[in-house]
This record gives structure tokens, sequence and C-alpha cells, in this order.
């Protein structure tokens, strides 16, 4: 099995969500840094066009979105759990709960300023949906920090019995998934105070902090390529999930993230399970290669 490989950059964090699972498992893994801001011409090489971060290299196999990453790190390493049997409705609401908070952190920076550089402003601004303006988040800035406020007080209350983690004395993904957005508070004053006011919160952040990153090990992107180019992809699911009407295997799709801007894939549909969609295409650098997504907020067109 070979070393998993992330793409990432420091300040994401979303892969600190991952960096923080490779930790919980006591992965050895590989670390590619690729550019905060477009273009990032070595990720797409690899993913076809999906621009977020953190990407998930495993030979030429390619994990978008950290609902797959954690899910296919589960598979190949579980233990521990990230989703312990039995707590799978617990884990993956509190999961969404969590995460709900981190665009009410972005916009709440980019009201506050002072933490987003222009290059990283404008970027972003490609990524914003039509009809919205980035330039009015000012206007909305006291607002967001009050919902801010009202998301963190369900974990906050969940904390005052005395539990160390969110679910009992182990650490799960519910853990990992509230804890990311919530340490990117700590970049500005005002958002810092939110934390600082609370209890038990900054001491589950601590606790979840502890956790660590694993064995990690710098890797150049061409590397990596080059890796992929050598590797060849996983062979699929023994009982793949049924696909619905009017998509067959080997039908040439378009895989679109519901989360406008990500970047459209296209490529020969693969045998998958319930929860994932994967795509085979070729890269002129990397080879052949098959993408991987989660199903959840992913939606697959036939195309021609």
């Amino acid at each position: 099995m070979p070393d998993p490989i992330l793409h990432h950059y420091e300040m994401s964090p979303y892969a600190e969500k991952i960096r923080l699972v490779f930790g919980l498992k006591g992965l050895a893994w590989r670390s590619v840094l690729i550019p905060i801001v477009m273009p990032k011409p070595d990720l797409t090489e690899l993913t076809g066009g999906y621009r977020r971060t953190p990407t998930l290299q495993l030979g030429a196999d390619i994990y978008c979105d950290t609902k797959a990453i954690a899910r296919v790190l589960d598979r190949l390493h579980p233990e521990p759990a990230l989703v312990p049997a039995g707590q799978e409705a617990s884990v993956h609401g509190l999961c969404r709960l969590g995460e709900d908070a981190f665009m009410m952190v972005v916009v709440a920076f980019m009201g506050l300023g002072g933490v987003f550089d222009e290059s990283f402003m404008e970027d972003r601004r490609s990524m914003v949906p039509p009809g919205q303006d980035i330039s009015k988040a000012p206007l909305v800035t006291p607002a967001t920090i009050q919902q801010l406020r009202a998301n963190m007080d369900p974990f906050e209350r969940q904390l005052a019995d005395g539990r160390p983690f969110l679910l009992g004395d182990a650490p799960t993904l519910a853990d990992l998934s509230t804890y990311h957005p919530l340490v990117f508070l700590e970049r500005h004053p005002e958002t810092a105070k939110l934390l600082s006011e609370l209890r038990h919160l900054p001491a589950w952040m601590e606790r979840v902090a502890a956790i660590g990153h694993g064995e990690r090990s710098e890797l150049d992107p061409g590397e990596a390529i080059a890796i992929a180019r050598d590797a060849d992809p996983a062979p699929p699911p023994e009982n793949p999930a049924p696909l619905p009407d009017g998509l067959a295997v080997g039908d040439t799709v378009l895989v679109l993230p519901e989360e406008h801007g990500s970047g459209n894939v296209s490529g020969e549909l693969q045998p998958s399970d319930l929860h994932e969609i994967a795509v085979r295409r070729r890269s002129e650098r990397a080879g052949d290669l098959v993408v991987h997504f989660p199903r959840e907020q992913y939606l697959t067109i036939r195309l021609g």
C-alpha cells in the first residue's frame, strides 16, 4: 500500500482536518505543498480540474473532498475508527454542524479584514456564487459573529459534563471536523474573543491539537506526478452500488460539485460504492488515473 500523499497548504483548515486524521491513525504520509491561489497546474493535472484543498493521492487514485479522503483512510486503516460502528449518524451529524462554522469564519474574516491578502481575495472572488458580492461582507460581519457564537454553543454544552471528546473518551471524525474551523478563529482578535469567553471548548481544542499530524515528509510535486504515472489505479469494489437510470459504467460523465467554483471533472464512470463517485481519466503527465468524489454534494451528468 503506498504512503498517502496529501496535496495541501499549511493555512488550509480542511487540510488540518486530514493532517489530524494522519495523527490519530499514526500514519506516515508525504506532503506536497500547493499554491494557495490559482493556477495550480500540478494539482489539476491529477484531479482533472478540481481545485479545492486538500486532495489525497494513493498511487494513481486521487481523492477529492475531505469526506472522501476520511472515508478511504478509515477503510484502509480502520484502527482507531474515525466513525465507530453504531455512531454513524451521530458522527456525521456533528461533522456537518461543526463544519457549518467554516463559511461563517471566512465571511467574518472578509468583513473584518487583515487576515487575507489581496491575491487571496481576488482568487476567491471567482468561487463566489453569482449574485453574491464579497465586498459587502462588512455589512453582515456582526451578525455572522453572532451566528458563530450560536454554532459553538451546543459543543460547549456537550463538553460540560467532563467528557474529553465530543462523543466520549476517544476522538472521532466529529472532533476533527468541528476543530478545524474553530482553530482558524485565532487568526483575528475579534473572533479569538469568542473562544476566550468559553470554558470547555478551549480545553477540548488543546486535546484535539495534541493528536498531532503523524509522520510527515516532504515531496516535490513532480515526484508525486511520477508516482501516479508509475502506478495503476486500485481495483473497483467487488459489489458496487447500482447506478441511477440513464447512467452506465463506462459512460463519459461530468462530475459537478454543488459548491460553486470547485472545478468540474470529466471522465469515464467507474464502479463505486454507495458513498462515492469514481471516474477514470487520462493525464498527459500522470497517465491513467481514477478520481474519487463523495456522493454527498456532488452530481454526475452523462455527456453526449
